[in-house]
């Protein structure tokens, strides 16, 4: 025979449970409503202190590293190969390796760079999204965890390491005749190495530009001529024009008789491939162990979107080496099909995200190129 159990109502506790089995239950039912917020934030955690620390994704804005790096290549950067940092910081906590000479760096702007490298009010307030509550959170916890927070925000120089900690060396100008008769000033560079006998250079040789100089968006890189400089034991591309300069720092730091410059023990001296429009260590000076980042591995995107050079026409390699700025220019009615209002006559407003947005749809994408050939070059 069935017995009829008295009617419960099964959200009603029972009067044998116990208080602390009903707290348990409460936060076991709350923890499981929440999971999936708890997962989302523990993924962003992880992303970005896997980004900050261990492999980051940079890309290129100026045409400084041209040819090794051109505006609009996007880079891997390896952030373990020289030490461990604290996530979310610049704080080392561990060196693993030394840089080399030769090696590819990413570094924090370094003092000598009287420009603003740190955020000032007006790009504090332009922050958006994600980076901006980074931002304000790391911030306000700085005092309390005593970590470099701001270096997170300075300004990033990638630059090729000419010069190592102990070296002595100077610089000079050496003029070059190109295969077309133009006079070239090439940044003749020798070095002695910390308790050598002699100076040493970086056999510089003038070669044929072929593709290398081809869909660079850089205006100045135009018209360059392109050598190779042998360091570490491997070869790199540098270019150079007619343009000669007054390098601040050496001007202020090397010997006035014989123009030596020594370096610190703890100091690197960085300029850029492209050397007629790289400010580099010639002209703020030296960057410190303390500075280096990472070391840029590889290219593993690159897109050409004509930002800069929407005005004048695509050429092969055999006319680039010959064809100037002005016998390059598009027609009055090719510019105005290819490049914004913006880009033709320049603005001295901010660009909103909508006027962006229509810029990119209207005219960056039509005559956008993605540069193939870069994608996975390793870089040395």
């Amino acid at each position: 025979m069935a017995i009829n159990k008295p009617f419960m109502d099964e959200n009603k506790p029972s009067i044998d449970e116990k208080p602390q089995n009903l707290f348990l239950s409460f936060i076991i039912k709350i923890l499981k409503e929440t999971s999936s917020l708890f997962s989302l934030f523990f993924i962003i955690i992880v992303v970005f202190s896997f980004k900050s620390s261990i492999l980051d994704a940079n890309n290129i804005p100026t045409g400084s590293m041209i040819p090794t790096l051109k505006i609009g290549d996007f880079l891997f950067v390896n952030k373990m190969r020289y030490g461990l940092r604290v996530p979310f910081s610049e704080e080392e906590i561990y060196r693993i390796d030394e840089p080399k000479r030769g090696d590819i760096v990413t570094f924090n702007a370094p003092d000598g760079d009287n420009s603003d490298f740190f955020l000032n009010e007006h790009d504090i307030k332009n922050l958006r999204g994600l980076k901006k509550y980074i931002y304000l959170f790391l911030t306000f916890f700085e005092e309390e965890l005593n970590w470099k927070v701001k270096n997170m925000f300075k300004k990033k120089y990638v630059k090729r390491i000419v010069a190592m900690p102990g070296d002595s060396f100077r610089i000079s100008q050496k003029e070059y005749i190109s295969k077309i008769g133009k006079k070239i000033t090439y940044t003749f560079i020798e070095y002695k190495e910390k308790n050598a006998d002699k100076f040493l250079t970086y056999n510089p040789k003038m070669i044929s530009p072929g593709k290398e100089l081809l869909n660079l968006d850089n205006i100045k890189g135009i018209g360059k001529t392109l050598f190779i400089e042998t360091k570490n034991g491997f070869e790199h591309f540098v270019i150079e024009g007619i343009e000669t300069n007054i390098y601040s720092y050496i001007e202020n730091s090397c010997s006035r008789i014989n123009n030596i410059c020594k370096i610190p023990d703890d100091s690197y001296l960085v300029m850029g491939d492209n050397r007629d429009d790289s400010y580099d260590s010639r002209y703020w000076g030296l960057v410190k162990r303390d500075d280096v980042l990472g070391k840029v591995l590889l290219i593993y995107f690159s897109i050409d979107w004509k930002d800069n050079t929407c005005m004048i026409r695509d050429v092969n390699e055999v006319e680039n080496e010959s064809f100037n700025i002005e016998q390059r220019r598009l027609t009055e009615a090719e510019i105005e099909s290819r490049c914004s209002p913006s880009e033709r006559y320049g603005s001295g407003f901010e660009e909103s995200i909508p006027e962006w947005f229509y810029r990119t749809v209207r005219y960056r994408i039509p005559r956008m190129n993605i540069r193939w050939e870069r994608l996975g070059r390793i870089l040395k």
